[in-house]
């Protein structure tokens, strides 16, 4: 039979801080990295070994920003220098942990509360670290992403709610 013209391309994805050692993820990842054969079988009800064979993998490993990397985003994003903003960054990165997508949304939070503001006098962006810091914010995305859903007027909420359905 002609397989030259049969391809799969799949894509992956989970969290190392949420898989433990012995998850099947691991097992899978491990014989994929190990087999020798050429793959000539294909089975769509499930993988045995012969599946598993001659597949080249590639991983790639996302981590947060450092403090370097988010002062840098912090300051390219306000129009400001680094120096200056060090100090809304370093709050930024310990309530993000560096999580570029949550720091976005932290960054967006902070505006549309007033804690981030534009001053047209001084005609730069202007913040208290004092009470940012003191701000009881969530350190987890889920629940800030999901307080800014429950914002949205409930006829959206409804459309939004058929259409994951959908995927």
């Amino acid at each position: 039979s002609d397989t030259m013209g049969s391809c799969v391309f799949f894509v992956g994805t989970y969290r190392d801080n949420e898989v433990q050692i012995g998850h099947a993820i691991f097992d899978l990842l491990q014989k994929l990295e190990t087999s020798n054969v050429p793959t000539t079988k294909s089975s769509l009800t499930g993988l045995d070994r012969g599946d598993l064979n001659n597949v080249p993998t590639t991983k790639v490993s996302l981590t947060g920003l450092d403090r370097g990397d988010l002062n840098k985003m912090v300051s390219d994003s306000l129009g400001l220098y680094p120096r200056i903003c060090k100090s809304l960054s370093d709050i930024v990165f310990q309530k993000t942990k560096g999580n570029p997508f949550f720091v976005l949304e932290f960054i967006q939070s902070l505006q549309s509360r007033g804690l981030l503001q534009y001053d047209s006098c001084q005609k730069r962006w202007v913040w208290s670290a004092d009470t940012i810091r003191a701000e009881e914010i969530t350190d987890n995305v889920l629940h800030l992403l999901s307080t800014k859903l429950n914002q949205l007027p409930d006829e959206v909420q409804l459309l939004l709610k058929v259409m994951a359905c959908f995927g």
